[in-house]
């Protein structure tokens, strides 16, 4: 009976130290986004969407369309894609920039 209780209390410590264990593996998420997507009106920035892993976060951070794009390009990204949107005769450049 003793043997019983012995490796039924060995097989919990072995799955319990295996779960600590594997809970050491994950890795920090990266802060960074994927894709940034900046659509500025002449120097106003109409909006800016961060993209990362696949979820989309709509950001201002109380900047102009210049400061945003500045510090996107300051911090690493690259201008991947360009393009122009009309709204009722007024014209925005797209940005896509990419790390």
């Amino acid at each position: 009976m003793k043997n019983i209780k012995d490796i039924t209390i060995s097989i919990f410590s072995i799955i319990g130290l295996m779960i600590i264990i594997s809970s050491f593996d994950k890795q920090p998420e990266n802060s960074d986004p994927d894709v940034v997507i900046l659509k500025l009106m002449g120097k106003k920035l109409e909006s800016a969407y961060e993209i990362n892993n696949g979820i989309e976060n709509k950001v201002r951070k109380g900047l102009t369309g210049d400061e945003a794009l500045e510090g996107y390009l300051y911090d690493g990204y690259e201008i991947k894609g360009t393009s122009v949107a009309s709204d009722a005769g007024r014209f925005s450049v797209v940005y896509t920039l990419v790390k």
